[in-house]
């Protein structure tokens, strides 16, 4: 089924006209495709492709497409929205519905997404004539956005972050499907060298992908006195594990639940804050009350990205034990803090995270997380050490390898 440009009708909370301009802009103009991205009732949503879109309207003229599942935008509808804070694309991103049907028709996801957009967004995608596309996500974006830019007659380009390739394409159906894509697009951005080496061993031209590793605002994160951010948080002086994510059972949260439970005896003072939600909320909240632990594991819901960096830089540790990853921020700018991460050996982990800035076990080893938790506490980092490993981790540098990827010199010009 081919993507037709036309205007089949109205059915988002919040699509807009695009605004009107005096003269065509003089940038080349990118339309992007992303579900991970804020929206206007969950602000901490993709915040790595918020701050880097919002980087790349300084070079290019954006338009955003951020389709939200019909399952979705019911179980919202009646909840508050909220402008989203430091918004440099307010007005030019669209929040369409995205048509599936659930369950056993996953393979129909790619081809749902595409008559979604065709529906809602084909008035804003004729109008704004793009130059090239971006789809953020392996599947469905990957399949829809290529198709959708092999209609218009331009380039097309993914971006894979982690377990759109190590999990979802493993699928049979969506397998082929991502293959397809992947003779088709001029060209991949791959946040690490693991799922770059994944998506060769797929059968997708290497040639065609571009690490790209995610980048880190130094500005917001950075070391400051751990006392000093325990006083602007109103905690006290005790032994800090700091969890950030979603609490799902993939995040290996857990795990480090379970890890914390062995060595809470050995260390009276410690305690074990975790940001997020999600599914396995219950279950966390339950083993902690059977460990006696209810009192020492705090569940702090999800934290505004800005406020962040006070935690990081209150925690004594940071951990993160998932079982597949691309190269989780939450790591990258823990470290940026200067505080040391303990993880899991997958993805592209291994890649960022170095002996002097952190310690890796296994995927699903409790012990040996166990273990890595109990010497992390004990040894003495060097938390500028660690901050200075982060510097390479950059937004100026990230954008600089996508405008190359986009074949795009530095002028904006194609």
């Amino acid at each position: 089924m081919g993507f037709y440009i036309r205007n089949f009708g109205d059915f988002s909370l919040f699509y807009r006209t695009p605004v009107t301009e005096s003269g065509m802009s003089t940038k080349p103009r990118l339309l992007i495709i992303s579900n991970l991205y804020p929206t206007p009732w969950d602000h901490q949503r993709g915040t790595f492709n918020f701050q880097q879109f919002n980087h790349l309207a300084d070079h290019l003229d954006i338009r955003l497409i951020v389709p939200v599942s019909w399952k979705e935008r019911l179980q919202l509808y009646k909840q508050n929205t909220a402008a989203i804070p430091h918004h440099r694309l307010e007005g030019k991103v669209f929040y369409p519905w995205y048509w599936y049907t659930p369950g056993l028709f996953r393979a129909s996801y790619g081809r749902s997404l595409q008559t979604s957009l065709a529906m809602q967004c084909g008035k804003l995608i004729k109008s704004f004539r793009p130059n090239l596309l971006l789809s953020s996500w392996a599947y469905p974006e990957g399949s829809a956005g290529t198709h959708i830019a092999r209609s218009l007659g331009i380039p097309a380009f993914v971006k894979v972050h982690g377990s759109d390739i190590n999990v979802i394409a493993e699928h049979p159906s969506i397998r082929k499907q991502i293959l397809t894509w992947g003779q088709q697009v001029q060209g991949v951005a791959s946040v690490s060298a693991a799922l770059k080496y994944r998506m060769e061993h797929m059968g997708i031209d290497g040639q065609k992908i571009r690490v790209v590793y995610n980048g880190i605002n130094h500005k917001r994160f950075h070391p400051f006195p751990r006392n000093q951010a325990r006083s602007i948080l109103g905690i006290e002086d005790f032994a800090l594990i700091l969890y950030v994510g979603n609490l799902k059972k993939e995040k290996g949260c857990l795990d480090l639940l379970n890890a914390f439970v062995q060595i809470a005896p050995k260390q009276p003072k410690l305690k074990l804050y975790i940001a997020g939600t999600g599914v396995m909320q219950k279950t966390m909240k339950e083993r902690a009350a059977q460990a006696g632990l209810e009192n020492r594991v705090v569940f702090l819901g999800k934290i505004n990205h800005d406020k962040l960096r006070h935690w990081y830089n209150a925690a004594d540790l940071v951990s993160l034990p998932s079982y597949n990853e691309g190269v989780p921020n939450v790591l990258l700018e823990a470290m940026a803090c200067g505080t040391p991460v303990i993880a899991t050996r997958v993805g592209g982990i291994p890649e960022v995270v170095e002996d002097h800035t952190g310690l890796l076990s296994p995927a699903g080893d409790t012990a040996a997380l166990e273990k890595n938790l109990h010497e992390g506490l004990s040894i003495d980092w060097d938390r500028q050490a660690i901050h200075r490993h982060t510097l390479k981790f950059s937004w100026d540098e990230n954008i600089r390898q996508m405008l190359e990827l986009f074949n795009i010199g530095k002028h904006g010009k194609p």
